[in-house]
C-alpha cells in the first residue's frame, strides 16, 4: 500500500501494537529494539521481520517510525554506538512517537538532518489499544509536504492527523491541552466544593451547568468522577506535573503571564504530600475538596467536621 520501505524502532506496548496493525493493514515493515529480550518477545509472538538494531535497519527503511518510551533510549536508538544515525540514508522520513521531551526530539532532529534526513514529530493522543483498533490521533509537526507523503501509511493506524505547526509543536500542543484541562477541572472541583458548602447537590449542579452556564462549556468530563468521590483518572500527578512545567517552561520563554498556572503548579505539589494522596492526578482535586472542608462520595457529599 505504500512505495517506502517501513520500519519500527522500539517494541514496547506503543511500538508492538504498531507492528501487530501493520501486519493487519498490509503494510510490510521490519522491526528491531535495542532490547533483545523485546525483540525475541515480539518474533515469539510472530512480529514481523527483525532488524538487528537500528543501525541494520536504516539500511533497510526510509520510512521508520520512533516507538521509544524514554529519553535516554530515544538517544540510544538514533546516535548510540549502533544507533540508525550512522547508516541513514539520505530522504530518510523519520517519524517520531515517542514518549519523550519536546527538546529530545529536536536535538536529535538536528542531527539527522545533517545526513540528509527528515524527522516528523507525531504526538499519539491514546494508547497502544487506539493503535490496534486504527482510530489513533496524531499531532503532527514538521514540513507539509513530508507529512502528505506518507498520509497513507499514518491512516492506516490513527483516524485523525493533524498538522499544527513546525516541530515542537505536537508535544507542546498536548502538555497544553492537558494543563488546560487539569487546571478547568480544579476550578470546578472548587465551586462544586463551595456549593456544597451552601447546600447545593454538587452531582445535580455539575449535570446543570451544560443549562446554567452554556457560555463556559461542557464541565470536565472527570467532574463526575470527583463529585462521586473517585480520585483515579488514569494519569498519574508526576504526568500531570511533567506537562505543566513543559507548557510553564515554553509560556514564560515567550513572555507570557502565568499567574494562574502557578497557583495550579502549588496546588499538585501541596496535594503531592497530602493525607490520602496516591500518586494519580486528581489528588489536587481530593486536595482542594479537603481544604474546603468536604468530602466528595457517591452517596453523599458531606462537609467534614
Amino acid at each position: 500500500m505504500t512505495g517506502f520501505s517501513v520500519g519500527i524502532v522500539g517494541l514496547d506496548a506503543m511500538g508492538g501494537a504498531l507492528s501487530r496493525r501493520f501486519d493487519q493493514e498490509g503494510v510490510g515493515h521490519s522491526a528491531t529494539d535495542l532490547n533483545s529480550r523485546m525483540l525475541q518477545a515480539h518474533l515469539a509472538n510472530g512480529g514481523s521481520a527483525p532488524a538487528g538494531s537500528p543501525y541494520d535497519l536504516a539500511q533497510m527503511c526510509n520510512l521508520i517510525f520512533m516507538t521509544e518510551t524514554s529519553d535516554d533510549m530515544l538517544r540510544e536508538s538514533v546516535t548510540g554506538p549502533t544507533g540508525l544515525y550512522h547508516r541513514l540514508q539520505p530522504g530518510t522520513l523519520i517519524v517520531d512517537m515517542s514518549d519523550v521531551s519536546p527538546q529530545t526530539g529536536q536535538g536529535l532532529a538536528r542531527s539527522v538532518v545533517s545526513k540528509g534526513a527528515a524527522w516528523i514529530e507525531a504526538t499519539p493522543v491514546g494508547g497502544p489499544s487506539n493503535v490496534r483498533n486504527g482510530n489513533l490521533t496524531l499531532l503532527l509537526a514538521g514540513p507539509q509536504d513530508h507529512i502528505e507523503s506518507i498520509r497513507p501509511v499514518l491512516q492506516s493506524f490513527a483516524a485523525k492527523t493533524l498538522r499544527l505547526g513546525e516541530l515542537g509543536s505536537g508535544g507542546l500542543a498536548k502538555s497544553l491541552a492537558a494543563s488546560l484541562g487539569l487546571a478547568s477541572l480544579l476550578l470546578h472541583t472548587e465551586f462544586m466544593a463551595t456549593a456544597r458548602k451552601l447546600g447545593l447537590d454538587p452531582a445535580g449542579l455539575a449535570d446543570a451547568l451544560p443549562l446554567l452556564a452554556p457560555e463556559a462549556g461542557a464541565p470536565p468530563s472527570l467532574l463526575k468522577n470527583v463529585v462521586s468521590g473517585d480520585y483515579n483518572s488514569g494519569i498519574s500527578l508526576r504526568q500531570a506535573q511533567a506537562n505543566l512545567q513543559r507548557y510553564a517552561q515554553a509560556a514564560g520563554s515567550a513572555g507570557a503571564p502565568l499567574l494562574f498556572t502557578s497557583l495550579v503548579q502549588a496546588a499538585l505539589t501541596s496535594a503531592a504530600s497530602a493525607p490520602g494522596a496516591d500518586g494519580d492526578q486528581l489528588d489536587a482535586a481530593r486536595w482542594l475538596a479537603a481544604n474546603a472542608g468536604v468530602v466528595f462520595s457517591s452517596s453523599l457529599n458531606e462537609p467534614s467536621a
